[in-house]
């Protein structure tokens, strides 16, 4: 009778063995994962100072004199899954990055649909910034869009829950509006 007890509670010993080493594994899987999420978070928030740091003359953009003048358009958009942003320059050039692929995704420059749909959206920023919060540009709750405008003195920022900036009823219609037209047209 007592070699059945040993044979059991061997299978018993080998069995929760195995459930720590499958959960072990699973853990680990986890932490690699959120490793993974760490560096692509950190790697967005540093393409997003990059262009924060961006002035006219690193772009070849021609300044104007004294005048303040919008040259790029941000909209930045946190659904519960990624961050993602999409820059318009006022010289039709596009960036695009988030946090699934942690890269800048330059736009075509040689697409005219896309040119000019990043133009009109810097255009249409010109006369909106001034309605903005000055020195705002800290980063997004989930659910929430932000849209940035850059202009040759500083940085211009509104932002709001995802159905809010969307209504057609929101004083950022326009904009919000021209910047997924320039989203809309990356390939």
């Amino acid at each position: 009778m007592k070699e059945e007890y040993w044979y059991f509670g061997g299978l018993v010993l080998f069995y929760f063995g195995r459930l720590l080493y499958l959960y072990y594994q699973k853990r680990c899987y986890r932490k690699t994962g959120e490793e993974i999420a760490d560096y692509r978070y950190e790697r967005y928030l540093e393409l997003r100072d990059e262009i924060f740091a961006l002035k006219f003359e690193d772009l070849g953009i021609e300044a104007p004199n004294e005048e303040e003048t919008a040259f790029a358009l941000i909209l930045e958009m946190h659904t519960y899954a990624v961050l993602q942003a999409v820059v318009a320059f006022s010289d039709g050039k596009v960036w695009a990055f988030n946090t699934a692929n942690a890269r800048k995704n330059v736009g075509d420059n040689k697409a005219v649909d896309l040119r000019s749909a990043a133009i009109e959206a810097v255009v249409a920023a010109q006369y909106h910034f001034a309605r903005m919060r000055r020195r705002d540009a800290d980063t997004l709750l989930p659910g929430h869009i932000k849209l940035h405008i850059i202009t040759n003195q500083d940085i211009y920022s509104v932002g709001d829950r995802i159905n809010e900036m969307l209504h057609e009823s929101s004083e950022w219609a326009e904009l919000i509006t021209k910047a997924f037209a320039v989203a809309d047209r990356i390939e």
